[in-house]
């Protein structure tokens, strides 16, 4: 773990090899097409923004359907670097099952960093960089999340993409309690670099495959694995979904952890839930549902 926690603090990720075993996965993958054929109005996908399709299922609701995800709310594998890089008392604040679709369209002539199958790449710091709580821990960690790779993922499938960024880094960024912060939430404390942060300085701008026009940042790690790869990271580095050309979906689940305070923050949390204490509470009540 001591690696991990160094790695971790280095670059704001780590990346779990083999998180899950293959049953597990495939427990987890058949739970799901389960739920797809008892419950097909919750998997209709929709157009996102920039045009791609996916379509996302979210705890607790998601739970009450199925127990195929229990075992990864609070997973063995993931359990203890949480609560060691959050602190005790942290719990678990969210959880999403996603499945992004297969795309044919062109790739832009412009390469975003040399890929020529990614479509867009929409970074963020999640929660518009939202920090409160965050030094409260060693880490400046105002919520982890973890995404547990449910197939392959390789150069020729949509991926996770990260900018590591370092706990002495986050610490001396730009600061703000100005603007918005989250889905009702204002006047928190955010990071305040939307327009500098790892901006490519000769191409500052990327028009993407959906005709947008993105900000183009530079550093990014692209996280490839097999099936039952774990990433866990702080959720205000930036981050983004790496979209490419493929054929092949690609299945995740994510799951968020956090301290319950401070409570007005509403990080990691998504409506109507406006604390880690009333999201537990919606949980199905099973003892195969971990806690962290």
């Amino acid at each position: 773990m001591k690696e991990m926690l160094e790695f971790f603090s280095e670059n704001g990720y780590v990346v779990v090899r083999d998180a899950l075993t293959r049953e597990e996965v495939a427990e987890v993958n058949d739970g799901i097409a389960a739920d797809r054929a008892a419950h097909p109005e919750h998997w209709e996908p929709s157009p996102t923004a920039s045009g791609h399709l996916s379509v996302g299922c979210d705890a607790p609701e998601f739970l009450h359907r199925t127990g195929a995800l229990d075992g990864l709310v609070c997973h063995p594998s993931v359990a203890p670097l949480a609560r060691r890089i959050l602190g005790p008392g942290a719990g678990v604040s969210g959880l999403t099952f996603l499945r992004r679709e297969p795309c044919d369209v062109q790739p832009p002539e412009d390469q975003d960093g040399g890929d020529p199958l990614c479509l867009t790449r929409v970074w963020h710091r999640e929660d518009s960089g939202n920090v409160e709580g965050a030094d409260r821990n060693d880490f400046f960690v105002p919520a982890l999340q973890v995404i547990f790779y449910m197939d392959d993922v390789d150069t020729e499938s949509h991926c996770f993409s990260i900018i590591p960024e370092s706990v002495e880094t986050k610490r001396n960024l730009p600061m703000t309690h100005t603007g918005s912060s989250g889905w009702g939430a204002r006047d928190r404390l955010r990071i305040d670099d939307a327009d500098v942060g790892y901006v490519d300085p000769e191409r500052p701008t990327w028009v993407d495959a959906f005709g947008r026009e993105l900000t183009r940042r530079t550093g990014r790690v692209d996280i490839y694995g097999r099936a039952g790869t774990a990433v866990m990271f702080n959720n205000c580095s930036y981050h983004c979904g790496s979209v490419r050309r493929t054929r092949r979906p690609r299945h995740t689940v994510h799951v968020r952890y956090r301290q319950p305070e401070p409570a007005a923050s509403r990080h990691a949390l998504k409506p109507p839930w406006e604390s880690v204490a009333q999201f537990s509470a919606a949980l199905p009540s099973r003892p195969t549902i971990g806690q962290l």
